[in-house]
């Protein structure tokens, strides 16, 4: 027998220590021949994976072919995800983008990129940022610290996120760009942040390194104000959000954990509502962890997760459903997984992947078809400088894009 220790192990001598069996669980560490560490696997003990899948099985039978309102949906076996494949995916269309312009010349490695109102904005590793129009820089700047994230809000007013932690408002006056707000977010550096426009309000959400999710407002004079905050039981790594319904959803993976966590903020307060399962297979204890979740959603239509995994030698997309489906608090969604891939995507453990949902073709109101609203792929960034297409409908790699880049793709619009 391997001596090895595993999830598995943990999870047991956590469920010893926990309920008080210390002398089995000496005879299990003295077996075993080396101490166990008594933790939880992700945010989950023994007790709470089994009890999931015990109440999972036996809710399955009765979820079969369940009515919501003018929905039918039918959870017996893959039935509601074939469906939703059915209605919201289409195979790769084309035309589209497939020959390389540079753009200019930038000076150091690029970090963010952002774009508004036909300029594009950058920043580089060196400290600079950079806005583009067309083909020439209309503006270049030196700051004082490395910018994470570059978000213009509108034409004359820039957030600067810095690696810090700390906001920089930049606001556009006479032709020239200037700092009129200095803000603290977080206290140690900032993973991400993204800003959304919601119920005529500015909102930035934050993920630090602190274990902090944030939302922060951006009120009408100019100031910050954090909204809500909610601490991270592990390190997160990347996340999304989407306005669906009038509400402000917020998903985020985390470090060593196959469960996105599903936030919402209500009346100014991050709420956790459920978790997606991305491991349906093996519980929750698995070797792979999401670095990229990207969101797209038409209409009535349910919300498609596209999550780019840890696994190595190649990444994995995995595609989930965000259905808000009515359920116990905290909850852990289960069966939501509609696709599984290899991207052929190299990668290693120190690789930050980069997935983008393809744009749906433009079309004039008078024109639109079913198919303008159904997903037609998503676009990898791969370490080895090659940009993959991959079609859902078939699972497979059916662009590569092999003459853009010598490296690493470090952003993409």
């Amino acid at each position: 027998m391997s001596k090895v220790t595993t999830p598995v192990h943990n999870l047991i001598a956590h469920f010893l220590a926990e309920n008080g069996y210390e002398k089995t669980l000496r005879e299990f560490q003295s077996e075993h021949g080396q101490p166990i560490d008594q933790v939880k696997v992700g945010d989950e003990s023994l007790t709470d994976i089994i009890s999931d899948r015990i109440n999972f099985n036996q809710l399955a039978p009765s979820l079969e072919n369940l009515d919501i309102g003018n929905r039918r949906l039918s959870f017996s076996g893959s039935g509601y995800l074939k469906s939703v494949s059915k209605d919201q995916l289409q195979n790769w269309v084309t035309p589209f983008p497939h020959l390389a312009k540079e753009l200019v010349d930038i000076d150091g490695m690029v970090i963010s990129t952002s774009y508004l109102d036909g300029c594009v904005y950058f920043s580089t590793n060196n400290s600079q940022i950079y806005i583009v129009d067309d083909k020439h820089v209309v503006y270049r700047s030196k700051f004082p610290v490395v910018i994470k994230k570059i978000i213009p809000i509108k034409q004359d007013q820039l957030l600067l996120v810095g690696m810090s932690g700390m906001f920089y408002l930049y606001f556009k006056q006479n032709e020239r760009w200037q700092t009129v707000v200095e803000f603290p977010v977080h206290k140690r550096l900032i993973i991400d942040a993204k800003h959304v426009r919601f119920n005529d309000c500015d909102y930035i959400v934050t993920l630090g390194w602190d274990f902090y999710l944030k939302v922060i407002k951006l009120e009408a004079e100019n100031k910050f104000t954090i909204v809500s905050e909610f601490k991270l039981n592990q390190q997160g790594t990347c996340f999304d959000l989407i306005n669906h319904n009038n509400q402000l959803l917020i998903v985020v993976g985390k470090l060593d954990n196959t469960l996105l966590d599903v936030f919402e903020l209500q009346e100014n307060k991050l709420e956790l509502l459920f978790k997606i399962s991305l491991n349906d297979a093996e519980f929750s204890a698995s070797e792979f962890s999401p670095r990229y979740i990207t969101i797209q959603h038409f209409g009535s239509s349910v919300p498609l997760i596209a999550v780019a995994t840890s696994h190595e030698p190649y990444m994995r997309l995995i595609v989930v459903t965000l259905d808000m489906i009515e359920g116990q608090e905290h909850e852990i969604k289960r069966n939501q997984i509609v696709k599984n891939l290899n991207t052929m995507s190299p990668q290693d453990k120190f690789s930050q992947p980069i997935i983008a949902w393809r744009l749906p073709k433009h079309v004039n109101g008078a024109d639109v078809t079913i198919e303008a609203t159904k997903s037609s792929g998503i676009w990898i960034m791969g370490d080895d400088g090659v940009i993959r297409g991959i079609d859902l409908v078939d699972d497979k790699v059916v662009v590569e894009l092999k003459d853009v880049h010598q490296g690493k793709i470090k952003d993409f619009l």
